[in-house]
Formats: structure tokens, C-alpha cells, sequence
């Protein structure tokens, strides 16, 4: 744990900003016409992939007590 956070809380802050990181890219890709569609790309399959591992966290804190 960095400073007495529990680390499902920390991918939890960098999912929600992925998250707004692909969102503005769609919003620059769809009606700013800028070519940023692979930056798009990417962060889509990285918000997947932080949301993944901070369900799986967020489970075994919630549920188990395990702070990681």
C-alpha cells in the first residue's frame, strides 16, 4: 500500500482517467477529424484492462479483507 491506500483504490483513480483519456480521443477523432484513432485504440484496451485487475482487487478486498 502507498501511503495506507489500498492499491485496488489506486487502479481505480488510473481506470477512471483512461477512462477520460479515450473518451477525449473519440471526441478528437469523431467531430475534431484528428487522426488520433490508434492513441484511441489503445487507451480503450488499456481502460479494459485497469478495470480488469481493479474488479479482481476490489473483490478480494471487499469480500476477503486482502489489502494488497
Amino acid at each position: 500500500m502507498l501511503p495506507r491506500i489500498p492499491l485496488a483504490l489506486w487502479f481505480g483513480f488510473a481506470t477512471i482517467a483512461s477512462l477520460f483519456t479515450t473518451f477525449s480521443l473519440g471526441i478528437a477523432t469523431y467531430v475534431f477529424k484528428k487522426p488520433v484513432f490508434n492513441y484511441h485504440r489503445f487507451f480503450a484496451f488499456l481502460t479494459i484492462i485497469l478495470a480488469v485487475v481493479h474488479i479482481s482487487l476490489s473483490i478480494l478486498l471487499w469480500f476477503f479483507g486482502v489489502s494488497i
